[in-house]
C-alpha cells in the first residue's frame, strides 16, 4: 500500500523558507535605515566640527584685526582646513555681525554659526 503523505523527509517547505526571508528583509529595512540615520548624524557632526573650527579661526583673525573682515582664504590662513563634501560660504564677515554658513550633500538643509559662535540650522 502506497504512501500518501510522507512525514520521513527532512528539511524546510517552500512556505517555510518564505517566511524566514520575508522575516529577514524586514529586518534588514529596519537595520538600514537605522544606519542611514547614524550616518546623517555624523555629517551634521562634521558640518558642526567645521563651523566651529571657521569660527575660531575668524576670531583669531579678528584678534590681530580688530577692524577687519573675514573671507574664506584668511579663514584658510588662520587654520581653518575644509573637511570632505563641505562648503561653507562667508555671509558676513564683520567681527559683529559674523554669519558663515555650510552645506553637505548627505545633510537637508543650512546650518550657520553666528558671532557669538553659535552652530544652529537655518
Amino acid at each position: 500500500m502506497p504512501r500518501l503523505h510522507r512525514r520521513d523527509r527532512k528539511g524546510f517547505t517552500v512556505l517555510e523558507l518564505l517566511v524566514v526571508i520575508l522575516v529577514l528583509g524586514i529586518l534588514a529595512t529596519i537595520a538600514i535605515m537605522y544606519l542611514l540615520g547614524y550616518k546623517e548624524k555624523a555629517y551634521v557632526a562634521a558640518l558642526a566640527s567645521d563651523l566651529t573650527s571657521a569660527y575660531d579661526a575668524s576670531i583669531q583673525y579678528y584678534a590681530d584685526n580688530a577692524s577687519g573682515s573675514v573671507t574664506m582664504n584668511i579663514i584658510t590662513a588662520y587654520g581653518y582646513r575644509q573637511s570632505k563634501d563641505i562648503q561653507l560660504t562667508v555671509v558676513d564677515g564683520t567681527l559683529e555681525t559674523l554669519s558663515i554658513t555650510g552645506i553637505h550633500p548627505g545633510v537637508q538643509g543650512v546650518y550657520q554659526v553666528d558671532e557669538s559662535g553659535h552652530v544652529s540650522q537655518q
